[in-house]
């Protein structure tokens, strides 16, 4: 079971308010429009994982740290051409301003069309994780968040713009979402989350 004592819920109270450059916590944005905007994007102390065709084609994100295409293959009527170039684009501004640009990819053909693309680590995390729930852009990038957590000593995990609670379209996801969690607080790593994700309900008993 998830230690409710490592868990709360996200919101503007509970969020750190450490200047400190030194990383404080690691955000994973979805795009529902409902709490993507909530999320720590002042607070340096919090890495911005990002993902979603939706944060390039449907609003600009202040920031981002990380952005992780995980897609196989990329190229795909969901994936439009506006927001590859958008993506492309934004990397390519990152580099101007001598920001880092990672984007994290597993389709080795799409990687030289993107600055800063970077091969996921696939092999490597689904040898620490249960490779039977990478289930969705969120569980990939929940599983080098706990990672990172732990390679750099990052203490939170919070989630934002994140809504599994459909029968349909992330029924599927949701389980391998939530074994993420689990996972990060078995750890010691606390995850946050506003309660209108409903992450932290448990599957409805239809057996």
């Amino acid at each position: 079971m998830l230690d409710s004592a490592s868990i709360e819920t996200a919101g503007g109270s509970s969020l750190p308010a450490s200047t400190q450059v030194v990383p404080t916590g690691i955000a994973i944005l979805g795009s529902h429009p409902q709490t993507v905007a909530t999320a720590p994007f002042d607070d340096p102390g919090w890495l911005i994982y990002a993902c979603s065709p939706h944060n390039i084609e449907m609003r600009t994100l202040p920031r981002w740290d990380e952005w992780f295409e995980v897609h196989l293959p990329v190229q795909d009527k969901t994936r439009s051409y506006h927001y590859l170039r958008g993506l492309e684009e934004q990397s390519r501004q990152k580099l101007a301003r001598g920001e880092d640009a990672v984007v994290w990819m597993r389709d080795k053909n799409a990687l030289p069309h993107f600055p800063g693309g970077k091969l996921y680590p696939e092999a490597e995390m689904k040898q620490q994780f249960c490779a039977f729930l990478f289930s969705s852009s969120i569980a990939f990038m929940l599983a080098k968040a706990i990672a990172d957590c732990e390679r750099l000593g990052i203490k939170q995990i919070g989630l934002w713009g994140i809504l599994q609670s459909s029968e349909t379209e992330f029924a599927y996801q949701r389980p391998g979402t939530q074994y993420f969690l689990w996972e990060a607080t078995r750890r010691g790593i606390k995850v946050l989350a506003a309660k209108e994700s409903q992450l932290f309900e448990p599957a409805p008993e239809i057996f």
